[in-house]
């Protein structure tokens, strides 16, 4: 288990690994640092068929804000087109490798559910929410396209006219939708979160190694053949792109100021 101040809190424990987000003063935003983590575990899990589920959540008010506008997500890099490129698929990368570890996937939510921290919950196989749940998806209004494959993905789970809705309109999407369209399974009352994930997780130890392992294969394989998940080829190429315009930049810094008290 990493240090309690860390910024993302790694669990060990017998059959599962729970990965906690904790920067709740930032309400646990995306950075370097939480990605590097992140990678780290689902290169570790795919060596570790002992482990049976992985656990996502956040600490806090809210499970996601999305990428860290104050500080960004990416680091700057310097270098030719092809090694920008490369350090700016960083994300895509991690979910799409969180698709392919053995272990079954969890994003257990409360709060605000923006952007990167919604993609990265689509990724996984289940997904609790809580009824306080916020989820939008920013991107455009910032002046970037959705990447990180996140179309694709949200197209998967939900169907591409409501995909299409949440990603073009920018709006909040609250939790009977969330319920109602399929993109969470399980709904908990202020409170129980934790308890209403801890029942889904008991369910799913429940069911015979194997016959869960096999599944969870084939369920994975089906999502990327169904998802378009090959599109998000160019997705580096948008955000690299999107984020040497000065129409980017102006329309961030007019976002950051909204968020100000």
């Amino acid at each position: 288990m990493m240090p309690e101040h860390a910024e993302i809190v790694v669990t060990y424990e017998a059959d599962l690994v729970r990965l906690k987000l904790n920067r709740p003063k930032q309400l646990n935003a995306l950075n370097e640092n939480i990605r590097t983590t992140i990678a780290s575990v689902l290169n570790d899990l795919i060596e570790r068929p002992d482990i049976r589920l992985l656990v996502i959540s956040g600490e806090g008010k809210s499970f996601c804000s999305g990428a860290d506008l104050k500080t960004t997500s990416y680091p700057k890099v310097e270098g030719s087109w092809s090694t920008r490129r490369n350090r700016t698929s960083t994300w895509q990368r991690v979910l799409e490798q969180l698709d392919r570890i053995p272990q079954v996937t969890i994003a257990s939510m409360q709060g605000h559910v923006v952007g990167g921290g919604a993609l990265l919950a689509t990724a996984c196989d289940f997904r609790v929410i809580s009824q306080d749940v916020v989820l939008r998806i920013p991107e455009l209004a910032l002046g970037i396209p959705n990447v990180w494959n996140g179309t694709p993905l949200l197209a998967r789970e939900v169907g591409l006219p409501r995909a299409r809705d949440w990603v073009m309109t920018t709006r909040k999407v609250f939790a009977d939708e969330l319920m109602q369209s399929g993109w969470a399974q399980r709904l908990a009352a202020p409170n129980a979160l934790t308890d209403i994930t801890t029942e889904l997780i008991d369910e799913l130890l429940a069911v015979p190694p194997a016959a869960l392992a096999m599944t969870r294969s084939m369920t994975s394989a089906l999502g990327r053949a169904n998802s378009g998940m090959q599109l998000g080829w160019a997705d580096a190429d948008l955000q690299q792109w999107a984020l040497t315009e000065e129409e980017y930049k102006e329309t961030v810094d007019r976002y950051i100021k909204t968020l100000r008290p």
